[in-house]
């Protein structure tokens, strides 16, 4: 198989897959009547782990401003989110989970997790973390070549639990 073809499959089975594991589609999104947009804010500032900017949130969700502002202010009235004076800029806003938005997207990763265990099934601990770290080697690559700026952790950060 050529170099040429092995790109195309992989970004095939990427795209596949994306439109399987899709978080609109998980019935715990579903039973919180949340959108795939709260659910990309949600975890972009759980992986930053600090309060971030409009603009960085924007980066790092893929939405918008005008989207990112209204799930924001969706996300706000739950009391998931909470808008603070940035220290470095008294004219800008950092936004961060609240405790409750925090014990939210926890509630929904586990929840998610449980409902795609039965994948996981066929894997043993050390296959686990192998696709894992190739994935997460897969989006710095992806990252880098498209230029996104970094913030916070990155999403590449996971535990090496002996629990699959």
């Amino acid at each position: 198989m050529l170099q040429q073809d092995h790109y195309t499959e992989i970004l095939r089975l990427v795209h596949r897959i994306g439109r399987l594991m899709n978080p609109q589609h998980l019935p715990t999104l579903e039973a919180r009547k949340l959108s795939l947009s709260h659910f990309l804010v949600l975890d972009a500032l759980d992986t930053a782990a600090q309060p971030l900017r409009m603009s960085e949130l924007s980066t790092l969700s893929g939405l918008s401003a005008a989207e990112l502002s209204r799930v924001v202010g969706s996300l706000e009235e739950k009391r998931w989110l909470v808008r603070d004076a940035d220290e470095e800029d008294s004219r800008a806003r950092r936004v961060r989970l609240s405790k409750l938005g925090a014990k939210q997207i926890h509630l929904i990763a586990k929840a998610a997790t449980a409902e795609l265990a039965a994948v996981w099934q066929d894997f043993t601990h050390d296959e686990w973390h192998q696709f894992i770290d190739y994935l997460a080697r897969f989006e710095r690559g992806v990252r880098r070549v498209r230029t996104v700026p970094k913030t916070g952790r990155g999403t590449t950060n996971h535990r090496r639990s002996k629990k699959q």
